[in-house]
C-alpha cells in the first residue's frame, strides 16, 4: 500500500479491523459504536507501535462511551458567518472555503464534526464562492480547508487555486491540512510540483505530538519546504496527550528543525464530543509562559482561544501581569519586573 489512494481504499473503518492491530477495551468498543472513525493503515501501524503510550490512540479512537455532552455541534457559530454554503466569512479581510468534508483520518476532537462525522456536505458551488470573494474586495486572504483539501485530486485542487489567484484582491492563499501527518505518501512529486509555482501560497500543518513526526512525515514536510512553500504548524492543546511542557517543547523544537514555524497552539474548542479532550486554558497559559524562557521565541506559537463572537484571542506567551498609567508589571518564572513609564509621559 505505497500509494495514498491505496491507503484510503484500505482505511480502517470497522471495529473488527481495529482489533487486528490493537486490543480494544469494552469502553472503547461502546464508544466506537456511536462515533465515526477512519484511520489509514499508515497511522494505524503507528498507533499500534506506540500502543503503550496512548497519545496517538486517543486522538483517533474514542475512549469514553458515557461522556455527557455539554457543548453544541457548531460552537464557533460558523453557520452564522456562512453567507453562502461552504464559505465562512468571520473576519473582514479573510474567508474560509470548506472545500471537502473528507479527511484521511478523523480526529476525535474535530471542530467540524458536524460535517466530517455525518457525511454532510452541501453541493460545492465554486462559481458562487469565487464571485463572492471577487465582489467583496476587502477580502485579501483565503484559507482552503475542510475536511482536508489534500484529499482532493491534485488537478481539482490546482484548478481552484488557479482561479482564486487570479482574483485581484486576493494576496494570500492558505491550505490547512493534516495529511503530511496522517497520509504522508500523499505529498508526492505531482502535488509538490503543482503547488510550488504559487508565490503567495502558505501551508499550515496540523500536528499535536512529537510521535507524529515520523521519518515519513518529516520527508513529506521537507519535500514541501524544500520546494519553497512556507510552512506553519497548528496544534491543539489536548488533555493527557500534549498538555505538558516536555512534550510541547520537543514538538516545537522538532518542527523548527524541519522548516516549520509553530504558528498556533489552540485551546480545544467546546464542540460536542470534545469534552474529554479539553483542559483548563490557565494550564495552556502557564505552559506557554514557562516555555518562553526555555526555547527561542521563533519556536514558540501563540496560544489562542477561538471564540464564537470575535474569533481568535491571544492568551500567551505574555509576561504582562498588570498595566497602570505609571508602570508596566511583568513576571517570569523567577523574576518580577516593573517598567516605569513616569518619565516617558514627561518627554
Amino acid at each position: 500500500m505505497d500509494t495514498w489512494r491505496e491507503q484510503i481504499r484500505n482505511s480502517i473503518t470497522k471495529i473488527e479491523d481495529l482489533c487486528q492491530y490493537i486490543t480494544l477495551s469494552e469502553t472503547e468498543k461502546l464508544a466506537l459504536q456511536n462515533k465515526k472513525f477512519q484511520i489509514t493503515p499508515y497511522m494505524m501501524k503507528l498507533i499500534a507501535q506506540h500502543d503503550q503510550n496512548d497519545v496517538l490512540r486517543k486522538q483517533f479512537i474514542p475512549f469514553c462511551s458515557d461522556s455527557p455532552f455539554y457543548y453544541s455541534a457548531d460552537y464557533l457559530n460558523e453557520l452564522k458567518f456562512q453567507p453562502i454554503p461552504n464559505l465562512i466569512h468571520k473576519y473582514k479581510n479573510r474567508v474560509i472555503i470548506t472545500i471537502t468534508n473528507k479527511c484521511a483520518c478523523y480526529c476525535q476532537f474535530c471542530t467540524r464534526q458536524r460535517l466530517t462525522y455525518y457525511d454532510y456536505h452541501s453541493d460545492f458551488d465554486k462559481e458562487k464562492i469565487l464571485n463572492y470573494i471577487q465582489e467583496n474586495t476587502a477580502i485579501n486572504d483565503v484559507l482552503i480547508t475542510g475536511g482536508d483539501p489534500l484529499m482532493m485530486e491534485t488537478s481539482e485542487l490546482i484548478a481552484l487555486i488557479d482561479i482564486i489567484e487570479r482574483i485581484k484582491n486576493v494576496k494570500v492563499i492558505r491550505i490547512g491540512t493534516r495529511i503530511p501527518i496522517t497520509l504522508p505518501m500523499r505529498i508526492d512529486n505531482e502535488l509538490v510540483n503543482a503547488l510550488q509555482k504559487y508565490s503567495n501560497l502558505y501551508i499550515n500543518i496540523h500536528v499535536n505530538h512529537p510521535l507524529e513526526l515520523t521519518s515519513e512525515s518529516r520527508n513529506a514536510i521537507l519535500n514541501l519546504a524544500n520546494a519553497g512553500i512556507p510552512l506553519g504548524s497548528q496544534s491543539v492543546l489536548l488533555k493527557g496527550i500534549n498538555d505538558d511542557a516536555i512534550t510541547l517543547k520537543k514538538l516545537f523544537e522538532e518542527l523548527i528543525c524541519i522548516k516549520v514555524k509553530p504558528y498556533y497552539l489552540y485551546q480545544c474548542d467546546k464542540v460536542r464530543g470534545c469534552e474529554n479532550y479539553i483542559t483548563a486554558p490557565q494550564r495552556g497559559i502557564m505552559l506557554m509562559n514557562q516555555l518562553s524562557t526555555e526555547i527561542s521565541g521563533f519556536a514558540l506559537p501563540k496560544f489562542v482561544i477561538d471564540t464564537p463572537e470575535a474569533g481568535k484571542m491571544i492568551l500567551a506567551p505574555c509576561n504582562l501581569v498588570d498595566c497602570q498609567s505609571n508602570a508596566i508589571y511583568m513576571k517570569t518564572a523567577d523574576k518580577e519586573i516593573i517598567y516605569s513609564t513616569d518619565e516617558l509621559s514627561e518627554m
